[in-house]
């Protein structure tokens, strides 16, 4: 493992652990100084002197070495031409997940009164406008997640990015519609989207679990929520908990992001 990776690796798993630099150096008897020059990458210890620090730490040197090859394996998918770009993209695709969880909470106001209260809280003019601007935050972090797959070599990433999109657009474009011209009851569209979204959405989860080579451990909590989430929504009957769910997956994916984002950014 390349300086200083070598030596952020060491102080967050010591920092994990609890430990001072004068407890670590007490478990695997080096020099304390020796310890600062490692974490600060400005030597590179022999190798007898890396397994030692991370067996006191409790970690496999061999696992360290796969996890850098793996990490080595995303980088080359990236070349420093495209890196800044793609990082850009990234970046807006994590800021429109934020920016969605805060519209599509006002969704759900919008929806509740209207179906059930026969009132629009914001008017026409502005239900229209949130869906709208719910519809692009969606399409744009999902094309995040559309990036991404294509950097971690990820193709049913992709293929459930593109499902999503496509399901987006039709639902959202439906909404948009019926505000001036409700053609189908209100317990088909529910259902309908309740079906699509669920199973999109396990297939969505499942691609982020792919990931986990790389991307662990937050493809396990992200694929995980996106998987339970998914599975309430197909449910129908306990569709509402998936809609609630949405929201703590929605947060856990917007980090996923930020995660390949900050990858790509070592290619900068």
């Amino acid at each position: 493992m390349k300086q200083p990776e070598l030596g952020r690796r060491i102080i967050e798993l010591r920092k994990q652990k609890g430990l001072t630099q004068e407890e670590l150096v007490e478990l695997c008897n080096i020099n304390v100084r020796t310890l600062q020059r490692i974490e600060n990458g400005e030597v590179t210890p022999r190798s007898y002197t890396i397994k030692t620090i991370l067996s006191a730490l409790d970690e496999d040197y061999e696992s360290i070495l796969l996890t850098e090859q793996q990490e080595s394996d995303f980088i080359l998918n990236v070349s420093k031409k495209e890196a800044k770009s793609v990082h850009t993209l990234l970046t807006i695709a994590l800021v429109s997940g934020i920016l969605y969880l805060i519209s599509s909470s006002l969704e759900g106001v919008v929806d509740y009164f209207r179906f059930f209260e026969d009132e629009l809280v914001f008017g026409m003019v502005g239900s229209v406008l949130l869906k709208v601007l719910s519809m692009v935050f969606y399409a744009t972090m999902v094309y995040g997640f559309l990036i991404s797959g294509k950097l971690l070599k990820n193709y049913l990433m992709k293929i459930a990015s593109v499902l999503l999109l496509m399901a987006c657009l039709v639902f959202y474009l439906f909404d948009i519609v019926s505000f001036f011209n409700e053609f189908l009851e209100f317990e088909v569209v529910i259902l309908a989207e309740a079906v699509t979204w669920g199973t999109f959405g396990i297939l969505f989860g499942i691609s982020i679990l792919k990931s986990h080579k790389i991307m662990r451990p937050m493809s396990f909590f992200a694929g995980g929520m996106e998987i339970l989430a998914s599975f309430f929504l197909l449910t129908v009957v306990l569709s509402l908990v998936g809609w609630i769910l949405i929201l703590p997956t929605i947060i856990l994916e917007v980090i996923f992001l930020y995660k390949v984002s900050n990858l790509v950014k070592k290619t900068m």
